[in-house]
């Protein structure tokens, strides 16, 4: 798949939150960890330079995979193609999002539903960009697991070279809790590395649920915890202060690469996970959330620290 340590520790790709601003950051706590990008419609990209921008990174982001989503294999392979020539670690194929938009195009979860075109789409990407792995991010299933583990195996054999599970059902969203023994039985099942991913915590959970997965992915944990990937023992001597400091350079961050009004909006996803679990962090949020500009926003961090 790709040279590092394991077990594999990846960010997730969500949204609105692993923009280029967060991904510096979480790199810059944790060497290792490998990245991927907000996940990126390939038609998107084929008709908009803004949303085109959102695939670029730095090359200290390394490893990163690049995740797009879309149901048109000649165009992923256009796609990928172009992407490769960024020299992202690897292409990430979204079959996982439950979103109702995303579903109602076809696309993330919903080619679940459809396996032939599924592996047209792996097959597609892997001879566009013969150089960099192609990996799949998906779930268990689309309302059961029945039919996983046939899916996946059809996935390697269109050339997936790793996949990450989420343990719920496309049906479930984010409803109830995730199940991993279909993930422990996909790995069984397949001779390419597996990553688990669904309501992981921490670090210490994470490596207590591998068994005998080559890694884990963490998503909704890592909003505005970008130490997340760290264990117990270094996350207890992290002060307000260092978290503090952390965040107002996320944020400025965010600034140079959106405007003033969006990186308020966007960054307000990330407050109450730098603060949570200190004195009066209610209150804390309140007056970041409520600053106007940028300059109040940093003046109002800086009084909390």
């Amino acid at each position: 798949m790709f040279q590092t340590t394991k077990p594999i520790a990846a960010l997730a790709p969500m949204d609105g939150i692993t923009d280029r601003a967060y991904r510096l950051i979480v790199r810059r706590l944790n060497p290792e960890v490998v990245l991927y990008s907000e996940f990126t419609s390939i038609n998107g990209i084929e008709h908009s330079d803004a949303v085109k921008s959102r695939i670029e990174f730095e090359a200290e982001e390394l490893p990163l995979f690049v995740q797009l989503f879309g149901r048109e294999p000649e165009l992923y392979a256009k796609i990928a193609f172009e992407t490769a020539k960024l020299n992202p670690t690897g292409i990430d194929i979204n079959m996982g999002c439950p979103a109702k938009r995303i579903i109602r195009a076809g696309n993330g979860a919903a080619l679940i539903k459809e396996p032939d075109l599924a592996f047209k789409i792996v097959e597609a990407t892997v001879k566009a960009c013969k150089d960099i792995p192609v990996t799949v991010k998906t779930r268990i299933g689309w309302d059961n697991s029945d039919h996983l583990i046939p899916f996946l195996k059809g996935l390697e054999s269109a050339g997936a070279q790793a996949i990450t599970l989420h343990g719920r059902t496309a049906k479930q969203a984010y409803r109830g809790e995730a199940d991993w023994n279909p993930i422990y039985a996909a790995k069984e099942a397949l001779s390419i590395p597996v990553l688990g991913n669904g309501d992981l915590k921490s670090h210490d959970q994470a490596i207590s649920q591998l068994k005998n997965l080559d890694g884990y992915m963490i998503g909704r944990a890592a909003l505005g915890d970008p130490w997340v990937f760290w264990n117990q023992e270094k996350r207890e001597k992290i002060t307000l202060k260092d978290k503090v400091a952390v965040m107002l350079e996320h944020f400025h961050l965010s600034r140079k690469f959106n405007n003033e009004t969006k990186a308020l909006i966007e960054f307000r996803k990330h407050i109450s996970g730098y603060i949570k679990g200190f004195q009066d962090a209610k209150a804390m949020r309140l007056s970041l959330i409520a600053s106007e500009n940028e300059q109040e926003f940093t003046k109002n961090a800086l009084l909390i620290a």
